[in-house]
């Protein structure tokens, strides 16, 4: 498993993976480590990451526009960010952070947030088998954009392509158990990895897609996506 580490404060970066460290011999769950001092360095990189954990106040390009464009390359990744000020809080509510952390770091605390992003990357796997013009083609459940409602059938919405399902909504429902999935609306369900806008009555996924949130769920799923964001 691949993680990303960038401060600009190599005492950080020298803490953040004392921790890793010790979480890894807890745990026996290894890791790729790549280390950067500059988001420029970063930004230069062919790696795709699994988790990245970024200071958010850099000089160069801050964490929260380091994440935004990590999440365009790969919309799996787990972001997790470093920061001593609250207040960018509400701006990674469209970077879907699984955790936000002040310094200096607390241990108990960190180590469940790694364990939260490893779990989250483990259960978003889910494999449907879904045909497409005689063909069937084997999907995975993170790479499910949004489900929506068609007549009395369900339309299928994937990074690659569009499939038109044989089944209603409410087995998508029952099969998209990852806490990646929520039900904004009833005809809906979408798939929190791929939000790029959220506002109160409608979120955008993948910057096109435009989906209502449903009055009597407004409040519900903004607190479902703010634990979503927690890693909760």
């Amino acid at each position: 498993m691949k993680i990303l580490i960038c401060d600009d404060n190599s005492e950080c970066i020298k803490d953040v993976q004392e921790h890793i460290k010790i979480f890894s011999m807890d745990t026996g769950i290894e890791f790729e480590e790549f280390a950067f001092s500059r988001s420029i360095d970063v930004l230069n990189s062919d790696s795709i990451f699994d988790i990245a954990i970024l200071d958010v106040e850099m000089d160069d390009v801050n964490g929260l526009k380091l994440g935004e464009f990590l999440r365009k390359s790969n919309p799996h990744i787990i972001l997790i960010y470093l920061t001593a000020h609250k207040k960018y809080l509400d701006d990674a509510l469209n970077l879907n952070a699984v955790r936000f952390f002040e310094k200096p770091i607390e241990p108990y605390r960190f180590y469940k947030g790694l364990n939260d992003a490893i779990e989250r990357i483990d259960n978003s796997v889910v494999k449907f088998a879904l045909k497409d013009k005689g063909f069937t083609d084997v999907v995975n459940s993170k790479d499910i954009i949004f489900v929506e409602i068609e007549h009395r059938h369900s339309k299928v919405v994937t990074i690659n392509k569009i499939y038109h399902s044989s089944e209603h909504i409410s087995f998508w429902r029952e099969k998209l158990q990852s806490s990646a999935f929520a039900v904004p609306h009833r005809s809906y369900i979408v798939n929190m990895n791929y939000i790029s806008t959220y506002q109160r009555a409608r979120i955008w996924l993948n910057n096109s897609n435009e989906i209502p949130v449903a009055k009597s769920q407004q409040a519900s799923f903004y607190q479902r996506f703010c634990r979503f964001l927690e890693g909760r």
